[in-house]
């Protein structure tokens, strides 16, 4: 296994590889398994929530979402070392929203793209979301809500190439939570260069 380099929505070159649509994998491949485990690598180390394929520079329709474990509280309200739920791990292979709900609700949300930077975002309550497993069966997740179904909206957006500033709409909620006075990001897309005559 080993920790990939995490592209950032702030760098021009990274950008123009995140802003790609994403190709469909072809099922069964059996070199996946050594990718996901990369990617779960560097999930973990970069203490995230989800992770899509060209985040690591690969225009391919992969994700990877990981929902923490659930901690036991004490009486004061502080997380003990007792695990209620342990972390649930997800892959999505060729994973597409066949639903979603009427509701959507704004929640401040980051990326590991855009490290620290939050930016409210309104998602739909729930998604449901089709794709296949490893072995290339079809497989569905119903009416996922909280952060799973939150988490698969914003991987998904990254294999159509859209990053979540994109869905901010109001940009003056777009905050670094490490440094209050740090400056906007460039955030711009590339603009295309003048033709030459």
């Amino acid at each position: 296994m080993a920790t990939r380099r995490i592209l950032r929505i702030d760098d021009a070159a990274d950008r123009k590889i995140l802003k790609a649509h994403c190709r469909p994998i072809k099922l069964p491949d059996p070199k996946l398994k050594a990718l996901i485990a990369d990617m779960f690598e560097t999930l973990h180390a970069a203490q995230g929530v989800g992770l899509a394929a060209p985040q690591i520079g690969l225009p391919i329709q992969l994700t990877i979402i990981e929902i923490p474990p659930l901690y036991e509280t004490d009486a004061n309200g502080d997380e003990t070392d007792a695990i209620i739920e342990p972390a649930r791990p997800y892959v999505l292979l060729n994973p597409r929203i066949v639903k979603l709900s009427e509701e959507y609700v704004p929640r401040m949300e980051g990326c590991l793209s855009l490290p620290c930077w939050y930016g409210e975002v309104p998602r739909a309550t729930w998604a449901t979301v089709e794709f296949q497993d490893l072995d290339g069966k079809r497989q569905r997740i119903r009416r996922a809500g909280d952060l799973l179904g939150w988490a698969m909206q914003h991987e998904i957006d990254h294999l159509n190439g859209i990053l979540y500033t994109e869905r901010i709409t109001n940009l003056d909620t777009l905050r670094n939570v490490d440094d209050e006075h740090a400056a906007l990001p460039d955030l711009a897309p590339e603009l295309p260069a003048e033709p030459t005559l």
